[in-house]
């Protein structure tokens, strides 16, 4: 009866969201109430045991060996400080010296153009937010595609792959929504896919290289006789990067935020403190030292709404897990599903969840897949040996494919953008993000972080 519960609850969640008839948030903490209180009835008699889990869930839960298990609170506050602190980082203009020189040094070259869309991309997407990466990338690059008659399918490709990687840092949502589930630190799983992450960009530059050897050839450019753009069109891209937000920008302190950022990720990455402490304490010093009183109620004001957005779902996520796992549907989900994997697949489970999350990941929302696939899963992994970071390396690998997936509202507006319909965008998409979806596996296999 407890594994039917979780059947249901899970079903339940799954329904509602996909056919949108209730938000994420009010889902979870709705279906969180009804089956974890028919589930502490049956169990007890009682809806008392409901408040210890949910508080299990948010907080932190304790073995009969005394090991504490975080709930869902610590990775809430490092996923909210982290959004507002690289946010703020935008605002101030730490990233524009970078994107403006690059801009410049392209000069007219369809190849260094591609090369340099990458590089911008890949800075701007550090916030974690999409619909701003886009915004951002193509305005200040679809004037100059359009008078170079260069292809904007491309550059929606260069702006997409970069932010697919950039949606994979701790702050971005996958990792951390996977290390609530799962109660390991996001630190320690960011840096186990560190290597996928780095190589799986080495792969885009190198698409946009051939990509730019081509448009060299349709454009007939030839790299020493065409003429460079004129001093004035640059400028004007130049301008898109400078001027957004122009009087929020900090240009005198940006050795300071530079400073302070690389100062955080060190301490964040090499796990000296915890990402929650780490950057909590680096937004409060930014926003001392960039803004005054009343400019920092602003910045926190119009930075927070996509912070709470996203947070406010990992909190409502402790309510899921803690009825899931305290309830026991988890355990008894995972026993009944365990008799219909063949004993011979068994040791292959790791390449086996990759594969299936890939097409649970591309055909669900976010939190559906990490909040109503990845706690079924995960028990099942553990009878077959496998790690929490382990299971967590193996529902990662669907991020390359994740943003083909028409669940992903803001990937109309780039569509919009490059004058794409999504059957065109999702045929040049999937050209490229399934042989960087075999990236992310060979080199999650090679580095021992999946097992197969």
């Amino acid at each position: 009866m407890i594994a039917s519960f979780g059947y249901l609850m899970i079903a339940s969640f799954l329904l509602l969201v996909i056919r949108k008839h209730i938000s994420v948030f009010a889902g979870l903490v709705a279906v969180s109430i009804v089956f974890g209180g028919a589930a502490a009835l049956w169990n007890v008699g009682s809806i008392e045991p409901i408040f210890g889990w949910f508080r299990d869930g948010l907080f932190y839960t304790v073995n009969q060996a005394g090991k504490v298990s975080l709930g869902t609170i610590n990775p809430t506050i490092m996923i909210l400080f982290a959004i507002m602190y690289f946010s703020i980082m935008m605002n101030v203009g730490l990233f524009d010296p970078l994107c403006t020189f690059l801009i410049r040094r392209a000069k007219g070259d369809p190849l260094k153009v591609l090369m340099v869309t990458v590089f911008v991309t890949s800075v701007v997407t550090l916030d974690g937010d999409g619909t701003t990466t886009i915004l951002i990338i193509t305005s200040a690059f679809v004037p100059l595609y359009r008078r170079m008659n260069m292809k904007l399918s491309n550059l929606a490709m260069l702006i997409i792959l970069p932010t697919g990687l950039g949606n994979c840092l701790p702050w971005g949502g996958p990792l951390v929504r996977a290390a609530a589930v799962l109660k390991v630190e996001v630190n320690e799983l960011f840096i186990q896919i560190l290597p996928i992450l780095a190589v799986s960009l080495i792969y885009i530059f190198v698409l946009a290289y051939f990509m730019g050897k081509k448009e060299r050839k349709r454009l007939g450019y030839d790299p020493k006789s065409s003429e460079q753009l004129d001093p004035a069109q640059i400028a004007e891209m130049v301008n898109v990067i400078l001027d957004n937000d122009k009087e929020l920008k900090r240009p005198r302190l940006f050795l300071f935020n530079l400073a302070l950022t690389v100062a955080t990720l060190v301490a964040v990455l090499m796990g000296w403190v915890s990402g929650a402490l780490a950057f909590t304490i680096a937004t409060a010093i930014a926003l001392a030292a960039n803004y005054s009183a009343a400019e920092q109620r602003e910045r926190i004001t119009a930075n927070g709404g996509d912070a709470i957005a996203v947070t406010s779902i990992i909190i409502a996520a402790g309510f899921f897990l803690g009825v899931l796992n305290g309830s026991g549907m988890s355990t008894a989900i995972a026993e009944t599903l365990t008799y219909l994997i063949p004993e011979s697949l068994g040791g292959h489970i790791g390449l086996i969840f990759a594969f299936v999350g890939a097409i649970a990941c591309y055909a669900l929302p976010i939190d559906a897949y990490y909040f109503g696939i990845l706690p079924v899963i995960a028990p099942i992994g553990a009878k077959y040996g496998l790690t929490p970071h382990e299971i967590g390396m193996a529902s990662f690998m669907g991020q390359a494919i994740r943003y083909g997936s028409p669940t992903v509202a803001w990937l109309f507006l780039l569509m919009d953008r490059t004058e794409m319909s999504f059957a065109e965008y999702q045929k040049e998409f999937f050209k490229y993000s399934i042989p960087m979806f075999f990236i992310f596996l060979v080199v999650a296999i090679l580095t021992g972080v999946l097992p197969i």
